[in-house]
């Protein structure tokens, strides 16, 4: 599963780097902070068990020790734009959902036991299919990508946010057939196809 995270992670920072290089805002300059700062940082500010198990996974799970942030932002910040990069970062790194290695799934399964259904969708759908509670992860996926279909016109929204849900939506779908490669995913397919079409005409710009 480590090789899976990390191209997550590249996955999501050349993102970033893309939302930088796409709006019309200028970039905000970034720094590298210690997650265990800004993890003691969240529990003063009591922020919410969704923020906090998203950076614990991306620090106990990924292993990594670091984050970007804005130089001079709280030090609750978590990416440029208001942007969860941690939370971001793991969900990219679970990929298709492959089976976690014995050391990372040992952690995964204490932090779902503290967590439970704080943890977000994506990651929670993840930490019951490693419980071997398949199915309740599969319907959770499958509500997740549903709830991001486009109903109507496509919508007026930066490029960056057709792209990513086009991305999103695809890697749910390829956690889906992993776990049950026999069901009837085209409803999904074809929602990804709307997502994608709109993701193709939109040229809105900042």
């Amino acid at each position: 599963m480590r090789a899976s995270l990390v191209a997550g992670l590249v996955a999501v920072f050349s993102l970033l780097v893309l939302v930088r290089s796409s709006r019309a805002e200028p970039p905000p300059a970034m720094e590298r902070r210690q997650v265990a700062d800004v993890l003691a940082a969240l529990k003063k500010a009591k922020a919410d068990p969704t923020t906090i198990s998203g950076v614990r996974w991306y620090a106990e799970v990924l292993h990594e020790t670091e984050l970007l942030a804005p130089i001079g932002s709280a030090k609750t910040e978590l990416g440029p734009w208001g942007e969860n990069g941690p939370l971001m970062a793991a969900e990219s790194g679970l990929g298709d959902c492959a089976p976690a290695e014995p050391a990372e799934a040992k952690v995964i399964a204490a932090l779902f036991k503290e967590y439970g259904n704080a943890l977000s969708p994506g990651l929670r759908g993840y930490a019951l299919a490693q419980a071997g509670r398949v199915d309740e992860a599969a319907t959770l996926y499958r509500e997740s990508v549903l709830a991001m279909k486009i109903e109507g016109p496509c919508p007026s929204e930066h490029p960056m946010y057709s792209g990513r849900r086009v991305g999103h939506m695809n890697r749910l779908l390829s956690c889906l057939k992993r776990w049950q490669p026999k069901a009837d995913w085209k409803p999904i397919e074809k929602a990804i196809e709307r997502a994608q079409s709109c993701a193709a005409n939109n040229h809105a710009v900042g």
